[in-house]
């Protein structure tokens, strides 16, 4: 079955606000480790609600009710869960596809991290170049379908 490690921007929305709008909570980033649903896309419900739980697991302590609202996940290293057998991990933070701004105003590339450079790129290759509004769901396809095999 497998594991894979996402991290997850969220938000923890409280059933009582306390006068906060939702643009003024604090977003929380955290890594999670799916489990049951590994084999599936991120965005699969599945793997929504096991976020979820997760979250909502680590925030209930505090006694507040409420629920988590996930903003962004990405998957990170899938590596075999170990940081001496990535070769992405210590040079580039365990991320092999990265993202940059792009050569025209409103466009960003997405990049892999090359740490190679007797493949012909130096450090980086060019995977492609989108709008910086889809840029982020366009990083996470790509690294939803390659990831690091």
């Amino acid at each position: 079955m497998g594991t894979r490690r996402v991290e997850v921007t969220w938000v923890f929305y409280p059933a009582i606000k306390n006068g906060l709008s939702y643009d003024e909570m604090l977003r929380e980033v955290d890594e999670v480790v799916l489990a049951d649903h590994a084999s599936e896309p991120i965005t699969s419900l599945n793997n929504q609600q096991d976020i979820e739980r997760v979250l909502y697991q680590r925030r209930c302590s505090t006694g507040v009710a409420g629920r988590p609202i996930v903003e962004k996940v990405v998957p990170l290293c899938g590596c075999t869960m170990s940081a001496h057998v990535c070769r992405y991990a210590a040079e580039f933070d365990g991320l092999r596809f990265r993202l940059a701004g792009g050569v025209r105003i409103g466009n960003s590339r997405v990049y892999e991290n090359i740490s190679d450079p007797a493949e012909g790129y130096p450090d980086r290759k060019i995977i492609g170049e989108v709008r910086t509004e889809f840029a982020d769901e366009f990083l996470a396809l790509v690294r939803e379908m390659k990831g690091h095999r």
